[in-house]
């Protein structure tokens, strides 16, 4: 009798138990974190240095309570010499001169986009304001009618000439070129609506004979190879374990592959989980009996 065996289970049990909760949080807690700093962070930006730069984007915080030239947004050290020694010889913010030179000041240096810093306004201040007013959560949904948008101009005549002129573009940027064309073809090929679906899974015999593996039927192959060889040579997708974006593009004659009555998911998942997750209409109901057959010899279990 294995005396380990407890509590080798009992961390087991618990690990099993535990690391599907911790993962699913990774997975959101890493999904999120992408979304806040690489979308959602960037769009949230744009939209306050909008609201905070010029004269449009000060109107529209009034609307919001919110006065970027309010004494309690006031900067005294980013002030010129000056405004500053009009404030020493007055009675504090409200005296009278100091309010004249500061308008004066600012009038003097409103351009079409406001340097916060010359106006003599904190911007800390400011953008936190700003932040209360206008919740980061909105560049989420401004993110997704981006996205509807850009959508619905590309499916238009004059959005598909400019896609494509846009396309062609980065195609002739030096490095860019390498990997764009490349990675827009791999978008397209999942997400787009056309024809072609991702969706035969079959067993296929790689790497060697007696040998199969899980692979994803993705084109009827190409045509010197079927005069070559004088067959169906089908073009597959083989994934690794436990990374399946990554793989390996293999042609396989096609009466030697095993199509499987799995989804494309219930592969994924059992490829991720190298094996482990098989679905339940693939699996052996007694593993011990299917083990022993395979090995020529009853298998003994620890008592």
């Amino acid at each position: 009798m294995n005396k380990n065996k407890p509590n080798r289970s009992f961390f087991l049990r618990g690990l099993t138990a535990l690391l599907p909760a911790m993962l699913t949080t990774f997975a959101f807690v890493f999904i999120i974190q992408f979304t806040t700093r690489y979308v959602t962070g960037p769009i949230n930006s744009a939209i306050y240095w909008t609201l905070e730069g010029n004269a449009a984007g000060w109107a529209v915080l009034e609307t919001l309570d919110i006065d970027p030239a309010g004494d309690e947004f006031l900067s005294l050290s980013t002030l010129p010499p000056e405004v500053s020694t009009t404030f020493r010889e007055s009675e504090g913010i409200r005296g009278v001169d100091f309010q004249a030179a500061l308008k004066a000041h600012r009038q003097a240096n409103q351009g079409v986009l406001y340097e916060l810093d010359a106006l003599g306004v904190d911007k800390t201040k400011l953008r936190a304001a700003v932040k209360k007013a206008v919740h980061p959560i909105f560049g989420l949904f401004v993110a997704l009618l981006l996205l509807v948008g850009v959508g619905y101009l590309a499916s238009g005549f004059l959005g598909r000439r400019v896609v494509t002129w846009f396309d062609a573009r980065l195609s002739q940027i030096p490095f860019i070129k390498w990997i764009y064309p490349y990675a827009k073809q791999f978008v397209e090929y999942f997400l787009s609506d056309s024809d072609l679906e991702f969706d035969t899974v079959v067993a296929a015999p790689y790497p060697s004979e007696g040998v199969y593996c899980i692979a994803f039927v993705t084109s009827p192959g190409f045509r010197t190879l079927h005069e070559t060889l004088g067959g169906r040579y089908i073009a597959c997708f083989v994934p690794t374990s436990p990374m399946p974006m990554t793989g390996y593009t293999v042609f396989i004659e096609a009466s030697r592959l095993i199509p499987l009555p799995i989804s494309v998911d219930e592969a994924l998942r059992t490829t991720i989980s190298a094996g482990v997750l098989i679905p339940p209409q693939e699996k052996i109901e007694d593993l011990t009996e299917s083990l022993a057959s395979i090995i020529g010899r009853p298998i003994e279990e620890d008592s």
